[in-house]
């Protein structure tokens, strides 16, 4: 089974979009509270990224994601 690699959404972009929904799920203020203790964190993303994924990288996540929403 050959599986199509798209390629990566732009960080930029992606960013902007989801400040976009947090403020417009939960409202300014409960936005700027969650972005300010989300970033004051002290949080190995890269240790969390090794215990989820493994050894993955990015495209085969990103495929895994593609796949998954094309079963939706």
């Amino acid at each position: 089974m050959t599986v199509k690699i798209e390629s990566l959404p732009d960080t930029k972009i992606l960013k902007s979009e989801v400040i976009e929904a947090i403020i417009n799920n939960l409202g300014i203020t409960k936005a700027a509270y969650f972005i300010r203790e989300a970033i004051s964190q002290k949080t190995d993303y890269l240790e969390i990224k090794k215990k989820l994924l493994g050894s993955k990288t990015d495209a085969e996540v990103y495929n895994d994601i593609s796949k998954w929403k094309m079963k939706k």
